[in-house]
């Protein structure tokens, strides 16, 4: 059984986009509804995407189907709204690696405003048992005091080798 292992990515930081205006003198355009406390205005959000190995899927595996998966998070201590957390599974190849999976829930959905926004449907199905090496990327965009603002790529931090072929 494969453990799950959340990695918080060091640097991921909505800010790191964010700040630009405000460090060259913009400052943010004022929304109606305000999802920030007084204190929070003064402070700089605190935002980070965790992602985690990529594991073989028990749910699925319970229903006679073989996958491996992974799952993020972006997580901040302020309200994100319309997060379009982006999750892809690449399997380590010869050459280079290959992309086999990916998803990117609408973020006009309700679930996709928040503090923490969870991603758990990116999945690629087995079509053997051959032993693979696999690893994930999560990235996001999301509007945080009324800017859009993107999060880097954060990796998992191992890379899994499964029985699981595609």
């Amino acid at each position: 059984m494969h453990k799950k292992f959340p990695i918080i990515a060091s640097g991921l930081v909505f800010l790191s986009i964010a700040s630009i205006p405000a460090a060259l003198g913009a400052h943010p355009t004022p929304t109606k509804v305000s999802h920030l406390t007084p204190s929070q205005h003064r402070e700089k959000p605190k935002c980070r995407i965790e992602i985690d190995t990529v594991h073989l899927s028990t749910y699925l595996k319970n229903k006679g189907i073989g996958a491996a998966k992974v799952n993020a998070r972006s997580i901040c201590n302020v309200t994100q709204l319309d997060v379009a957390l982006t999750v892809q599974i690449f399997k380590v190849g010869f050459i280079f690696d290959h992309l086999v999976s990916a998803t990117s829930p609408n973020p006009s959905n309700p679930n996709s405003s928040g503090f923490t926004i969870k991603n758990e449907g990116t999945y690629v199905l087995c079509a053997s048992r051959k032993r693979t090496s696999y690893y994930g990327i999560a990235f996001s965009k999301a509007t945080i005091g009324g800017q859009r603002v993107g999060a880097p790529p954060a990796r998992s931090l191992k890379i899994t080798t499964l029985p699981c072929g595609t």
